[in-house]
């Protein structure tokens, strides 16, 4: 049945589509750009996900996200620091009071002291931190009054902490960051497609524009060709002064509207250079051609997939979710919390370094669980929970709310996609009639069978037709980009299958 739709339609519009787009000598001497090759749609929304200012910001804003979840996903890798003192030097003076001494003497100590610490630890998650802190430190001490000596130590320390009662903080900013890079994927997503929809918008109306500049010269120049036939007609005495004074009038009229289509073309292509992130100076044709194909969309299939699709509605439901972990986080923050830490140290000491290893020996084992009650606040956290439980509630009704609107959204855009397609073979069926009306008329007055005024009637139909025509091609295609916005599917995902 489509197939049969389609075949009855596109060669009534072919007829139109020719007649519009065959470009006068005049006209090419004053559209003509160096770039020989027009821009196609596609071209145009190549271009625009390439060089539009607003895209490349959104595509940024994404990878700030991307970064957001790799800070969040740190404390979860391997992770190794380490520090060094190399060396601490100190000298000391001091004059010493000795009662067995008839004089004070001076002391002089000299110190060198190396440092270093090695840290590694890594989170697993649902499981708990561990850590390993490697220390080490060799002194050279020299004195004029004391012995000197060197000494070499290490302590290596094992520690283990994890939250009992509650889910770790860090646990939950990695859920957070990781549903907040789903959110801006799928809003970067739907920017796109509002971006489609703006360069398919700019689109035709450039070529809106260049069709009714074709259509007002075929008009000038039926005006300009009943206008000379008038004037021989006069010129002989087979019409009154007064009909060829109407044809001139007409003509004038048509001259006039001509100079206007062509003024508002290069404003409109301004605004498709704007989007599109082209130099305002920039050479820039479109193609001419209208390419369409009529597709049976069903209504219901339409909701369906749009409500399945629609990156608004993941949205709202990650940012329900994203107020679950918000109430869970408030709730731990002003409830109970208990930390289990465990420790064991290992110390070696020795005058040189290869003592330490051999000399290890735990010096330490302890473990501790540490709880946090809260006791009276006055009804503070209990408002800090609610305002948490209020938001949650709210992202409820946010959810249905959007569900809503998007329904709303692809019934209208199917509505507007079938009007169109109405639209399309009723204007078709006028052009024909036009045309062939145009034909009598012509031929009417030709033989003095009519006057001029029945002449103007019949051509001024003709160029509302033509351009009604246009604009409903047209207006299926802005109509069909909509309904791509609407459900972000394509058309023919939203046939009713069987």
């Amino acid at each position: 049945m489509r197939n049969l739709r389609i075949c009855h339609v596109v060669p009534l519009l072919s007829t139109v589509l020719l007649g519009l787009s065959a470009p006068t000598r005049a006209q090419i001497d004053t559209t003509a750009v160096p770039d020989p090759a027009p821009l196609s749609l596609a071209d145009c929304l190549e271009i625009a996900h390439t060089n539009n200012l607003g895209h490349r910001i959104d595509r940024a804003n994404l990878e700030s996200s991307r970064e957001q979840l790799r800070q969040a996903r740190a404390p979860f890798e391997f992770n190794a620091n380490a520090g060094f003192t190399l060396p601490s030097y100190s000298e000391r003076r001091d004059i010493v009071s000795n009662e067995a001494l008839l004089a004070r003497v001076r002391t002089e100590d000299t110190n060198f002291d190396y440092q270093g610490q090695i840290s590694l630890s890594q989170r697993v998650q649902n499981i708990g931190e561990f850590s390993v802190v490697g220390t080490g430190r060799r002194t050279d001490f020299s004195s004029n009054r004391r012995q000197d000596f060197r000494e070499s130590s290490g302590d290596l320390s094992f520690q283990y902490e994890q939250e009992i009662f509650t889910e770790p903080r860090e646990e939950l900013q990695l859920r957070q960051a990781e549903l907040r890079l789903s959110t801006d994927v799928g809003s970067l997503r739907r920017q796109q497609l509002q971006l489609e929809t703006r360069v398919t918008n700019s689109f035709y109306n450039l070529l809106q524009g260049i069709r009714q500049l074709q259509i007002q010269e075929q008009r000038l120049q039926q005006s300009q060709s009943a206008l000379d036939l008038a004037q021989r007609k006069f010129e002989i005495g087979l019409i009154a002064e007064v009909e060829a004074l109407r044809l001139e009038v007409d003509k004038l009229r048509a001259e006039a509207e001509f100079a206007e289509a062509g003024t508002s073309i290069e404003s409109r292509r301004d605004e498709l250079r704007q989007i599109l992130g082209l130099d305002m100076s920039a050479p820039l044709e479109v193609s001419t051609a209208v390419d369409y194909e009529l597709v049976a969309v069903d209504e219901k299939t339409a909701v369906a997939v749009g409500l399945a699709r629609r990156t608004d509605m993941e949205n709202v439901i990650i940012n329900r979710r994203l107020s679950e972990i918000g109430l869970q986080m408030t709730q731990q923050s002003v409830g109970p919390s208990a930390t289990l830490n465990a420790r064991v140290n290992l110390t070696g000491r020795g005058p040189d370094l290869g003592d330490v290893g051999s000399s290890l020996e735990r010096s330490l084992l302890s473990a501790s669980i540490r709880v946090d009650l809260p006791l009276v606040d006055g009804g503070q956290q209990r408002a800090i929970v609610r305002r948490a439980e209020i938001d949650l509630e709210r992202s409820d009704l946010n959810v249905e709310q959007v569900r809503q609107q998007v329904m709303l959204e692809i019934r209208g855009a199917v509505r507007s996609v079938q009007e169109a397609e109405r639209q399309i073979r009723l204007r078709n069926a006028a052009l024909e009639v036009a045309e062939r009306n145009f034909e009598v008329e012509q031929s009417r007055f030709e033989l003095g069978l009519a006057d001029s005024q029945e002449l103007l009637d019949a051509q001024t139909n003709l160029t509302q037709s033509r351009t009604d025509a246009l604009n409903a091609v047209v207006s299926y295609q802005r109509a069909m980009q909509s309904l791509r916005q609407a459900t972000m599917a394509s058309p023919h995902e939203l046939i009713a299958a069987g």
